[in-house]
């Protein structure tokens, strides 16, 4: 005779327990994150290898008149980290007059809107002087897609996967992990809509029609600013509105983007709208130090990838982070 168990409900101690080293480790992250805060303040901050200061000239070993191309990548998750780094290095480029004309090479899948938008802008801004070709590395979806829309020629790979021209907002229902654990959270607010999306509670209509109204807004911009910047018709929008990602080939009849090839088409590209030889030197503008505050900052995005801080951050209803992807 076969013995059916039944199945093991985990206990509710064992689930406080659960939730409590989850507090103890985001006050951990937070200890770093106020640490290496801290040290950044302080004059003359240690760091490891060159010297260079953040804020300075980012081209080294160049001739005060000597032309050159700029490199800039654009790589990974786009956050207001990765804008700040490259709005700093676009306006390097914009201001020397020994750039003649910026390689924007991408392989992102995205990430948030704003610093997405800040990429946007500066790109316009900066393709008004230089030109800018952008290179597809791999990926660009999404946020990528929206910051290199302006530049003034896109190059990709034929296998490269572009698009995704769309909106979305992540989040879970822990209402019943609460209720189990026997943890009943308190929230007191201002308007019927202050916590929506709040993690803790069951969300109601009301909450899901308030955010989905926001993405779309959100999404409307995007598909603007990208119809514009790349002359799209109607009927290509309509085609992205699902926001699919499609291969380089399809891409360029899209005209998303303008050629394919590699590397070296962009930079050929980038030569002949600079009016300059192909065999410009192509400096990237990179940073050889890494400050220990980075260390710290690089503890807390590895935390907040976690389940941990996505839920701490839910219940203070600033988890719900709306992203383009």
């Amino acid at each position: 005779m076969v013995e059916i168990s039944k199945p093991r409900r985990s206990h509710p101690i064992l689930i406080a327990l659960a939730v409590v080293g989850a507090l103890t480790l985001a006050t951990v992250f937070s200890i770093f994150g106020i640490l290496g805060l801290m040290v950044s303040k302080l004059p003359g901050s240690f760091s490891f290898g060159n010297s260079a200061q953040h804020g300075k000239n980012l081209i080294q070993g160049v001739g005060a008149k000597e032309q050159i191309f700029a490199g800039i990548r654009l790589e990974g998750e786009i956050n207001s980290a990765t804008a700040d780094d490259v709005l700093e290095k676009i306006k390097e480029a914009d201001t020397d007059t020994r750039v003649v004309g910026i390689l924007f090479e991408v392989n992102s899948q995205g990430g948030a809107v704003v610093p997405s938008q800040e990429i946007y802008d500066a790109i316009t801004k900066v393709k008004a002087k230089k030109p800018v070709v952008a290179y597809v590395r791999d990926v660009a979806a999404s946020g990528a897609m929206y910051s290199m829309a302006p530049a003034t020629k896109i190059v990709a790979n034929r296998t490269s996967m572009i698009g995704s021209v769309g909106v979305i907002l992540s989040s879970f229902e822990a209402s019943d992990l609460f209720t189990l654990a026997k943890i009943k959270p308190m929230t007191l607010k201002t308007g019927a809509l202050k916590d929506a999306g709040n993690p803790a509670r069951v969300w109601n209509d009301q909450d899901k029609a308030y955010l989905q109204e926001l993405i779309e807004k959100t999404r409307t911009q995007f598909a603007n600013d990208v119809k514009v910047a790349r002359g799209l018709s109607d009927l290509v929008m309509k085609h992205l509105s699902d926001g699919r990602v499609v291969l380089g080939q399809e891409a360029l009849d899209l005209k998303l983007v303008d050629a394919l090839g590699d590397r070296d088409t962009a930079v050929a590209s980038l030569a002949q709208l600079a009016k300059a030889e192909p065999t410009l030197h192509l400096e990237y503008l990179e940073k050889n130090d890494t400050k220990v505050p980075r260390l710290f900052q690089y503890l807390m995005e590895e935390s907040g990838r976690s389940f941990v801080r996505g839920s701490l951050e839910g219940m203070q209803n600033s988890g719900n982070q709306i992203r383009i992807r």
